[in-house]
């Protein structure tokens, strides 16, 4: 048997894939259909461009150390606000007081605590000299929020550079504020990272981590571009001089906690912020909220970020690429099913293919990247719903038309 040199078989397959297509009767298909794929194909596009772009980003990212000046390890105060959390405080307490780094402190703020925190902080303090405590006590008359705890915490540290963290949060290693000092850098006045939570389990717990994924990519993002709009305490730093520089929380008494949400959207910008992203630099959290407590949380953040200008409408793109891309999907089963017309689902394939092959390659390396081990299926099942829950979301969030935006 002859064989057919390569330029030929290449050709022979060309020939057999399109000339299927001039026996089609194009005139004959519905013009709505050629609307709705063509929207399909657009929002598949959309889709592709936030996965390796904006998320890609996320995933590759490489933060420079001191932002390429040398590597100087300024002077840092770690800020921890703790009420009523006596056995976070002995288990993780030790584990920044042990930190390899060479100059540093640990503020401990005790909020009013009813337990023996305040005694164990004391006896902590006997074999570690850069613990400083400051406790705040109770009025019944004059109720206070967390705001003041962390003001009192940066007015209490010594240095201009202030790393938080809070009481069920651990260092993956003593590497963690080398790691985060680094980001910070000689000139940084903002830092952000990620805290991953180790205790959630069950279906809930899995659906909380998963959005904290979803969040995060839009989030760092929004970050590495220098536009930061949302982070945790749990995570973070700020430099002293800009949270006085800018009379710290005196403009958001108004708004329900999420503080440095708030600080960050008014005052971080593109020179000032710093994101830490390696391995040392993700502390874990054990804590853990009932759906209940998520749900009310993820209201709150959801309402926030409605009143500012940052990540807004990304986060609200994205949203409706994503709809309108499920919703395209269905229509064209259907007009396969009903109309007996299987050439613009068949079409619609190999984007699908596409669009689920770089999502679990790009959610895989995210949920990696942020240590959020044994989530990228929940992750897909996320990316399905998750429109769902933001619609419950929009119509449960408190209302804050009343206060002023954020600028």
């Amino acid at each position: 048997m002859k064989r057919e040199p390569p330029v030929r078989l290449i050709f022979l397959l060309y020939e057999m894939n399109f000339d299927f297509l001039s026996i089609i009767q194009w005139g004959a298909i519905p013009i709505y259909i050629y609307v709705l794929y063509s929207i399909f194909l657009l929002c598949t596009l959309a889709q592709l461009c936030y996965y390796l772009v904006h998320f890609g980003r996320v995933v590759h990212f490489r933060s420079c150390p001191d932002g390429g000046r040398g590597g100087v390890q300024r002077p840092v105060s770690i800020v921890i606000c703790a009420k009523n959390e006596q056995q976070s405080l002995k288990e993780n307490l030790p584990l920044f007081l042990k930190q390899d780094y060479p100059t540093f402190e640990v503020v401990v703020v005790n909020d009013g605590s009813t337990d023996e925190s305040e005694m164990l902080l004391y006896e902590i303090k006997q074999h570690h000299s850069n613990l400083q405590i400051t406790t705040i006590e109770q009025d019944r008359k004059f109720a206070h929020d967390k705001k003041l705890a962390i003001t009192v915490g940066i007015k209490a540290a010594g240095y201009d550079a202030i790393l938080f963290a809070e009481p069920d949060c651990a260092p993956p290693s003593d590497k963690w504020l080398s790691a985060m000092s680094q980001a910070f850098g000689a000139e940084g006045e903002v830092v952000v990272s990620y805290c991953c939570n180790r205790r959630h389990g069950g279906v809930a717990g899995k659906i909380m981590r998963a959005d904290s994924v979803f969040s995060a990519l839009f989030s760092l993002h929004a970050a590495i571009k220098g536009k930061p709009y949302r982070s945790t305490i749990k995570n973070m730093g700020v430099s002293q001089a800009l949270f006085f520089r800018n009379k710290g929380f005196a403009s958001y008494t108004a708004y329900p906690q999420s503080e440095e949400t708030l600080f960050l959207c008014r005052n971080a910008n593109r020179k000032n912020t710093r994101v830490a992203l390696t391995r040392d630099a993700i502390l874990s959290s054990s804590q853990r909220l009932t759906f209940g407590q998520w749900f009310q949380q993820k209201c709150t953040y959801a309402s926030l970020l409605g009143m500012g200008k940052r990540g807004k409408s990304h986060i609200r793109a994205e949203m409706l690429s994503r709809v309108l891309y499920f919703l395209c999907i269905a229509l064209l089963i259907g007009v396969a099913v009903q109309r007996q017309l299987y050439l613009p689902l068949l079409a619609a394939v190999p984007l699908m293919l596409a669009r689920f092959t770089v999502k679990l390659v790009v959610l895989g390396k995210a949920a990696k990247r942020l240590q959020e081990h044994g989530l990228t299926a929940w992750l897909l099942l996320y990316d399905i719903f998750s429109p769902i829950l933001a619609a419950i979301t929009s119509m449960a969030q408190p209302n804050l038309h009343k206060i002023k935006k954020i600028k």
